[in-house]
């Protein structure tokens, strides 16, 4: 690409005769012949990237070497990346939802990796930096792209459809996560549906089981009611048959809403059944959300962030095994006003499990029966001298507190 095509966009000064390979934000991966964007800090590596062989620079700063000066270097991230997606006419796949949007995307890259080459967003790149990073790594190799959309106001989906421009859209869920900002579920439907601002045709896939979702028109639904499902210890090892085809999910009985939103995409894709069972049975659950690590105790690392859905299924993992479990919590944040209410709820779900210990950390978890620590190292330490064999440790929180220190240290 040459740099004049991003001065068209950028409306910068023009250098016609400068190509350059990959637009980079990190200094350190740069190599000869890259573009380096800075971006926030990323301003003050501006030398050590051209020391690593960038050809030039967009920046926030007036440079004497080949570099084009924008007034938002951010905006212009999200400006390149949407001319970088409209280069390819290759369907696009936009997740979001209250919960439920890595472990959706994850499943579908599975699926459609079996016909396709599929550009899927790494980890949680799901806002305005980590959506426009994802679009930067495409190129004509690449067949279908699946990215997920996070928000935690108004206008923040929307933005981002309009940088990728979806051809399919997945709303996974309503619930309560965020809703301390945005003030009530009505909200956060409204929030989540402006996935399709940056569509032209309205291809929407929901999940008919939500009760905010199935009331919208025009959708395609995913509906799980008429599958009948064998469930085996902790909850996994979920096993079901569609079309005389047998499938077998290596997690949770709560995702597999996940999974018939997956294969739903699959077969809009033409992908033959057989193909996406296999795929379906590949999947690994991601570090922090539902991952089981097993010693002569069993760890469920839920840590990675904490709702009040993704809690009530984690903790309903736990309801019908007699092993001693310790339970760990941290605050649910970004609830607001609604703090008090679904903290309160919370007692509700602990007290249908058996055999337990309940370990709280936080300010609105001082609302939940059990045992109240100032900090990480005082937990780690009780469990220490106190786990023993066959025990269950389930750790589940905002990102805030830390809690996936926990599975290392004990």
């Amino acid at each position: 690409m040459k740099l004049s095509e991003i001065n068209k966009i950028l409306k910068g000064e023009i250098y016609e005769d400068i190509i350059f390979n990959k637009i980079k934000t990190n200094s350190k991966e740069i190599e000869l012949g890259d573009l380096f964007l800075a971006i926030n800090k990323g301003h003050d590596y501006i030398d050590e990237a051209i020391k690593n062989g960038a050809v030039a620079v967009i920046s926030e700063k007036e440079l004497n070497i080949p570099s084009i000066k924008v007034e938002d270097s951010i905006i212009a991230l999200g400006e390149i990346a949407h001319y970088i997606r409209n280069l390819y006419d290759i369907p696009l796949i936009a997740i979001t939802g209250s919960i439920g949007k890595t472990t959706t995307k994850e499943l579908i890259y599975l699926v459609l990796s079996k016909k396709f080459k599929v550009l899927k967003s790494n980890k949680n790149q799901n806002n305005h930096i980590g959506l426009p990073l994802t679009l930067l790594n495409l190129d004509e190799s690449y067949e279908i792209i699946v990215t997920e959309l996070g928000m935690n106001h108004f206008n923040e989906i929307s933005y981002l459809s309009k940088i990728c421009n979806p051809n399919y859209a997945i709303i996974t869920n309503i619930g309560t996560a965020h809703i301390g900002n945005l003030g009530s579920k009505k909200n956060i439907l409204k929030a989540k549906l402006e996935i399709l601002d940056g569509m032209n045709e309205k291809k929407l896939i929901i999940n008919n089981k939500d009760k905010y979702l199935k009331k919208i028109k025009n959708t395609i639904k995913v509906d799980s009611k008429k599958l009948k499902i064998k469930n085996m210890k902790y909850g996994v090892i979920q096993e079901f048959d569609i079309d005389n085809v047998h499938f077998i999910f290596n997690s949770f009985k709560h995702l597999l809403s996940d999974v018939y939103i997956a294969i739903k995409v699959g077969l809009l894709f033409d992908i033959d059944l057989n193909l996406i069972s296999e795929a379906i049975g590949e999947y690994q659950n991601i570090d922090g959300r539902l991952n089981i690590i097993n010693k002569d105790y069993k760890i469920i690392d839920d840590s990675y962030n904490s709702s009040y859905e993704s809690l009530i299924g984690g903790l309903k993992i736990l309801q019908n095994d007699n092993n001693k479990k310790f339970i760990i919590l941290g605050d649910m944040l970004e609830l607001g006003k609604y703090s008090s209410k679904y903290h309160k709820k919370i007692n509700k779900h602990l007290n249908k499990i058996k055999n337990k210990e309940v370990f709280l950390i936080g300010n609105y978890t001082k609302l939940i029966k059990g045992i109240h620590f100032d900090n990480i190292e005082e937990i780690t330490k009780y469990l220490k001298n106190n786990l023993k064999k066959n025990n269950i440790v389930y750790i589940k929180g905002s990102r805030k507190f830390n809690l996936d220190k926990i599975k290392t240290r004990i």
